[in-house]
């Protein structure tokens, strides 16, 4: 168990787990992701790149975020920093916060800075170290000095919230939710297209329906879409309702529903007393997006452009220059003994469903990370004071400015801190 620990907590391997990932998530970003393998993709399946398809389609690199052997690799990872943390960084914590007094004074060229005083200046040299935030112990004619203590805690920080990061991705990896469907007013259904794969489904399984969908406008432009939705239990009955809007989402249970678009799918027509449904087809150009369908009335026929939902649409002849405004409701102008409006416009709404059970982990970790990155700019400073009967010896340590460390003992002990010396 000591080695496995060992061979986990070692950079070397950490930094080569890392390396494999930043190279399978390159490859995720190059190639295309889909539930095909890459084989199917390749016009030309001999030679090298049959090669290269087949070693492709083997390791799953057209799916590679939610391959199991991918997700392997972030728990050795997670392991590996966790393993550093227990066995390299809270005892090197703990070995910064013990007392380490020295008996005999070492050589200078140890010291990342080092100064000599008269023995008469002992209390004032004490007195000023305590007024700069150096934590002082004493013992016989040694005194051990510290500042900066915290720093020391921006690798065991940096190391749990990559953890956290990690398990977060992991957490969601697992158990979130990502779905979204285009449901036509009016009607109920289930969520079940899924843009990408889980490898645990955790979807909502009551049935939603869709109450209303309306469109406002501002100026003849649209300005805001908006969803009625009813949530409905087993037994089909209303349990609570909500609207949605872009960038106005509703929560429920830790899920987040999104409107994200919107189509015009038919057209409800009564011809005489008979009611039909008519197929409309969306158009859509550099200015604008149109809808267009065909009444079938007469041997020239009808077109129908719809430019929006405000009920107002185009009618043209098939054969001629004809045309003329309508709007729902209102009976066509045909030299047919036909009576024939279009009283509805079918409209379906786009939804996007998301939960992220890892989210709130996720921003743990990384205002944990940012938080770290203060924390190891601060200094850890170590002096250490050696009083003997000609002189006294001081000689400190730091792990950050070593080359500027002379300068500021220097100046932490300017004599004019010093008047009555």
């Amino acid at each position: 168990m000591r080695i496995i620990l060992k061979w986990l907590s070692n950079i070397k391997f950490a930094i080569f787990i890392l390396t494999i990932l930043i190279l399978c998530s390159l490859i995720g970003s190059i190639v295309e992701q889909t539930d095909k393998p890459i084989l199917e993709n390749l016009p030309n399946t001999d030679g090298l790149s049959g090669l290269l398809g087949s070693l492709s389609s083997f390791l799953g690199f057209s799916n590679v975020f939610n391959n199991i052997w991918f997700f392997i690799l972030n728990i050795i990872l997670g392991l590996s920093l966790l393993s550093c943390t227990f066995t390299q960084q809270f005892p090197s914590f703990d070995f910064c916060r013990s007392l380490n007094f020295l008996k005999n004074f070492w050589e200078n060229d140890k010291f990342d800075g080092s100064l000599i005083f008269p023995t008469n200046w002992f209390p004032f040299i004490i007195s000023r170290l305590s007024s700069t935030n150096y934590f002082l112990f004493q013992k016989s004619k040694s005194v051990y000095g510290c500042q900066g203590l915290a720093g020391r805690l921006g690798p065991v920080f940096v190391h749990l919230s990559l953890i956290l990061i990690l398990l977060a991705s992991f957490i969601s990896a697992l158990g979130g939710i990502l779905a979204q469907e285009f449901i036509p007013k009016g009607e109920i259904a289930y969520l079940q297209n899924f843009p990408s794969d889980h490898l645990i489904e955790n979807l909502p399984i009551y049935p939603i329906r869709v109450n209303d969908f309306w469109v406002s406008h501002i100026n003849g432009l649209i300005h805001q879409f908006y969803t009625n939705i009813s949530s409905l239990n087993e037994s089909g009955n209303e349990s609570i309702d909500f609207t949605l809007s872009v960038n106005h989402p509703f929560l429920k249970n830790n899920v987040i529903w999104y409107q994200t678009d919107w189509d015009i799918i038919g057209l409800k027509c009564k011809i005489n007393k008979f009611y039909y449904q008519l197929p409309i087809t969306s158009i859509s150009t550099s200015a604008r997006r149109l809808w267009i369908s065909w009444f079938p009335l007469s041997n020239d026929g009808l077109i129908v452009f719809f430019e929006s939902l405000r009920g107002d649409f185009l009618l043209q002849s098939f054969n001629t220059t004809k045309s003329s405004y309508n709007e729902l409701g209102q009976n066509f102008s045909l030299d047919l003994p036909l009576s024939t409006s279009i009283i509805d416009v079918l409209s379906c709404t786009g939804l996007q469903v998301r939960g992220d059970p890892g989210e709130l982990l996720l921003c743990l970790g990384f205002a944990s990370l940012i938080l770290s990155t203060f924390i190891s700019y601060l200094s850890y400073s170590r002096i250490w004071i050696v009083k003997k009967i000609d002189k006294i010896q001081l000689g400190g340590l730091t792990n950050r400015a070593k080359l500027r460390f002379d300068f500021h003992l220097l100046n932490l002990f300017n004599t004019k801190y010093f008047p009555e010396v």
